[in-house]
C-alpha cells in the first residue's frame, strides 16, 4: 500500500471516530439534563375492598331430635290358610281373591262335610252299641250277685242238714246213704257258689273294656265333630288376601297352602340404626310410652303429604354384622289426622321413610351445615369485622348442624363466601335478601 492511501484511510477513520464520540457526547448531556429535570411521582396506596357479605341472626331452639331411617312395610300378622282335613272344596268367600277384603268369622273355604257327616254318625252309632252293652253287663252283675245271696242261702241250708244227719247218725237214728246225700248237697251248693263268684269276679275286667269300648267311640264322635268342623275355614280378623292359589272343585289335602292373608291395620315396618344415632332414641325400659315416629312413602312421587302414625315396638337382641346397625321395629298405628287421602292405605312391600321423635333438647342453634368450615368453626360478623369463631357441634344431620356451644343469641353468622378470610378484617354487611 502507498503512502498515500495509507493517510486517506487514517483520515476516514478519524473522522468516523469523531462522529460516535459527538454523538455519545450529545447523548449523555441529554441524558443528563433530563434526570436533573425529572419529577418525582406521588405515591398512591390503594386500599384493599371491603367484602361484601350477608348475615343471618341466630336464635337458639328447642329442638326434638329426629333420627331418620328407611325400610319395607310388612304384615305383623300374616296367616298362611290351610286345610287340616282333605276334601273338596265346595264353597269359597267372594272375596277369596288376591287383594280381597273380609270380615271376621266370614266363611273363607268350605270342604264337602258330608264324609266326615257319616264318620260322626257311625261314631255316634258306636256309642250307643257301647252304651247298650254296659247297661246289659250292669244288669247281669245285678242278677250275679242276686243269685250269689241264693246260692249262699242254700249252701247255709245244706250245711245245716248235713250237720243234723251227722247227729242222727251218730245215735244211729240215720243211714249211711242219707249221710253222703246231705253232703252231696253241700258240695253241690258251695260249686254253684264258687260259679256265681267265679262270674262276678269277671264282670269288672270286662266292664273296663266296655267302658274303654264306650270311651274310644266317644273320642271318635270328637274326632268325626271336630274334623266336621274344620271343613269350614273361617278368619280369625279382618283382612286382605295377599295370594290365592286354590280353586272351588279342587280336591286338597292336610297342610295344602290354599291363600296367604294378612290381617287389616296391622302392618309393621323394620328399620336399622346406626349405633351412634340410638343415642337420640329414649327407649324407655320403665314401661313408659315407646318414641313416636312418623311413616311417609320414601318413593311415591306426588304423595310426599301422605303420613302414618307409628311407635317403636321393640329394639332388636342383635347388631347387624354386615352393617354394623341396630334393628328397630315399627310399630304402624294408622294415618295421622288431615294427612291422609280417602282411600288410601299404606300396603305390605311400601318402601318408607320412617322419622322417629327421639330427645328434646333446648338452647341449639341450627345453622346451615356448609358454613361449618374445618374444625368446626363458623364465621361470624361482629361489630362489622370477620371472627373466626370455634364451636361444639351437637349433631350433623344432612344439610342442618345443631349448634350446642358457642353461639350466643344475636349472633350474625356469614353465609356467603369470604375470600382470603383473615381475623378481624373489615366487612361490608348485608342481611340475607337485600
Amino acid at each position: 500500500m502507498n503512502p498515500g492511501s495509507r493517510v486517506k484511510t487514517a483520515a476516514v477513520f478519524m473522522f468516523r471516530l469523531v462522529r460516535v464520540a459527538l454523538v455519545l457526547a450529545v447523548a449523555c448531556t441529554g441524558a443528563f439534563w433530563l434526570y436533573e429535570n425529572r419529577t418525582t411521582p406521588e405515591k398512591e396506596i390503594k386500599q384493599a375492598p371491603v367484602p361484601v357479605v350477608r348475615v343471618m341472626s341466630l336464635a337458639p331452639e328447642t329442638k326434638v331430635m329426629t333420627v331418620t331411617a328407611y325400610g319395607t312395610v310388612a304384615p305383623r300378622r300374616q296367616v298362611k290358610i290351610s286345610p287340616e282335613v282333605p276334601g273338596r272344596i265346595d264353597t269359597l268367600h267372594p272375596g277369596f281373591v288376591a287383594g280381597g277384603v273380609f270380615k271376621k268369622n266370614d266363611l273363607l273355604v268350605g270342604i264337602d262335610p258330608e264324609p266326615f257327616r257319616l264318620d260322626l254318625q257311625a261314631a255316634q252309632v258306636r256309642i250307643s252299641q257301647a252304651q247298650a252293652d254296659i247297661r246289659s253287663l250292669e244288669q247281669e252283675i245285678k242278677n250275679l250277685e242276686k243269685d250269689k245271696d241264693l246260692y249262699q242261702a242254700a249252701l247255709a241250708l245244706a250245711q245245716k242238714e248235713l250237720d243234723r244227719v251227722k247227729n242222727l247218725k251218730a245215735r244211729d237214728f240215720a243211714s249211711q246213704n242219707t249221710l253222703d246225700r246231705a253232703e252231696q248237697q253241700v258240695v253241690t251248693a258251695r260249686i254253684q257258689r264258687q260259679a256265681v263268684t267265679s262270674r262276678l269276679a269277671l264282670t269288672t275286667p270286662l266292664m273296663a273294656q266296655k267302658q274303654a269300648v264306650l270311651t274310644m267311640a266317644r273320642v271318635d264322635a270328637q274326632k268325626a265333630g271336630l274334623a266336621l268342623q274344620k271343613t269350614q275355614i273361617r278368619a280369625d280378623f279382618d283382612g286382605f288376601v295377599l295370594v290365592r292359589s286354590a280353586q272351588a272343585g279342587e280336591y286338597v289335602t292336610p297342610g295344602q297352602v290354599l291363600a296367604v292373608t294378612f290381617e287389616k291395620g296391622a302392618l309393621d315396618v323394620d328399620v336399622k340404626v346406626p349405633l351412634e344415632e340410638m343415642q337420640w332414641i329414649r327407649m324407655d325400659s320403665a314401661g313408659g310410652f315407646p318414641p313416636e315416629a312418623r311413616v311417609t312413602l320414601a318413593n311415591g312421587d306426588g304423595m310426599a303429604d301422605q303420613a302414618w302414625k307409628a311407635s317403636v315396638a321393640r329394639v332388636h337382641a342383635a347388631v347387624d354384622e354386615q352393617t354394623r346397625t341396630l334393628p328397630l321395629t315399627l310399630e304402624i298405628q294408622g294415618p295421622l289426622e288431615n294427612d291422609q287421602a280417602p282411600g288410601m292405605d299404606l300396603k305390605p312391600g311400601a318402601f318408607v321413610m320412617c322419622q322417629i321423635l327421639g330427645r328434646q333438647k333446648t338452647r341449639v342453634f341450627t345453622v346451615p351445615r356448609h358454613l361449618l368450615k374445618p374444625g368446626d368453626h363458623l364465621f361470624l360478623a361482629t361489630d362489622r369485622r370477620l371472627e373466626i369463631r370455634p364451636v361444639r357441634v351437637l349433631r350433623k344431620v344432612a344439610d342442618t348442624a345443631y349448634i350446642e356451644a358457642g353461639l350466643d343469641p344475636g349472633d350474625l353468622v356469614i353465609t356467603t363466601p369470604v375470600p382470603g378470610a383473615v381475623e378481624g378484617m373489615a366487612l361490608d354487611i348485608r342481611a340475607d335478601g337485600e
